[in-house]
């Protein structure tokens, strides 16, 4: 079973951060090196991040976590008091 440790969720800065001109003209090749080497892909425009390229597999793993995380937070929020919320 994959876990979102198998991943590294900061992007290399000398590797994985590319322009989106770059971005755009070898789309097939970033998706690879996103998906294989387990780890986002910075897009940026003029210099500035713009976007990430992650694998659908990360993607799915940061869903399942925030999933999880609003779930923890209604049920916390159900459980409070009408005099502490």
């Amino acid at each position: 079973m994959v876990t979102i440790a198998d991943f590294t969720l900061e992007p290399d800065l000398r590797t994985n951060v590319v322009p989106i001109s770059k971005a755009a003209s070898s789309l097939a090749a970033l998706i690879k090196r996103a998906t294989a080497g387990r780890c986002p892909i910075l897009i940026t425009q003029k210099g500035y991040p713009q976007g990430v390229l992650m694998s659908v597999e990360l993607y799915a793993l940061l869903c399942q976590l925030a999933n999880a995380q609003n779930s923890a937070d209604a049920d916390v929020g159900a459980n409070q008091s009408p005099a502490a919320a």
